[in-house]
């Protein structure tokens, strides 16, 4: 393994020295070789890949102005009684158990790096500039909206489209889903027993409700549930591919679909 990465390492500094054409993919695994070899992966063994879920590889990722996760008092997710003591670009707002700062339109989401069901550790900030709008659904694993809308994502059956707060112009969300017409990233950050997600509270929710457009991300931190601070679930907020934030919600999918289908002029 040392003796491999040596040679690939050896082979990248190679090619950045007498240029390697940015857009070969030897293997066709989807990935470029010089995002592999940049990795660590082998750019000619299609079974060696970024991501095993192969989900997009962003190599300028790094180029994004990360503004964190933040600490309070002066974060988003932290208690305060005026906006003042909030982020730029947030606001104190008035939620169930008291006032928190909540992001605006047009903050930045920060860099989240968290482990997805295949067990790898997933970069959110691979997912921009990939011309898609990207849907980030935060959740736990016991409500049993999330459990419903989770299974008709992924036909496991139709149950949520029989629930109150069913509309049918959701059904235009899995369409965007399977077509590959958005990212959505689904979070959670709490199991079955109130404990924080590990990678088997994800692998499991994922044999339960499987779909391969889908990225499932464990937060045991809670990190994004904080930063947006939800009062129910699922929650959806939609992103662009700068990665700003384009719509906060606290609660359902509602306001994020709207968006979506009218940024994509979709007539759902």
């Amino acid at each position: 393994m040392i003796i491999n990465n040596f040679f690939l390492t050896l082979f990248f500094i190679i090619g950045l020295i007498h240029g390697i054409d940015n857009n070969i993919d030897s293997d066709g695994d989807g990935y470029l070789d010089t995002d592999e070899l940049k990795v660590g992966t082998d750019p000619n063994d299609s079974f060696s890949v970024i991501y095993q879920g192969f989900w997009p590889f962003n190599s300028n990722k790094d180029q994004i102005d990360d503004p964190g996760f933040g600490t309070c008092p002066k974060a988003n997710g932290c208690e305060c009684e005026t906006s003042a003591t909030c982020p730029d670009n947030s606001t104190c707002t008035q939620l169930n158990m008291g006032q928190y700062c909540v992001p605006l339109k047009g903050s930045k989401v920060p860099r989240l790096k968290a482990i997805d069901q295949f067990g790898d550790e997933f970069d959110l900030y691979d997912l921009a500039n990939g011309n898609k709008p990207i849907l980030i659904e935060i959740g736990t694993t016991w409500p049993q909206a999330c459990k419903d809308f989770s299974a008709w994502r992924s036909y496991t059956n139709d149950d949520a489209i029989t629930k109150k707060w069913w509309k049918n112009k959701f059904k235009g969300i899995r369409d965007l889903i399977d077509n590959g017409e958005v990212y959505w990233v689904h979070i959670i950050h709490l199991d079955e027993n109130r404990n924080p997600a590990t990678g088997e509270t994800i692998d499991s929710w994922y044999w339960n409700y499987p779909h391969d457009n889908v990225i499932l991300l464990a937060d045991p931190e809670a990190k994004m549930k904080k930063w947006i601070r939800p009062t129910g679930y699922p929650c959806v907020i939609l992103v662009d591919e700068k990665m700003d934030l384009q719509v906060h919600a606290l609660r359902g999918i509602e306001d994020a679909a709207d968006e979506v289908y009218k940024i994509l002029g979709k007539g759902y």
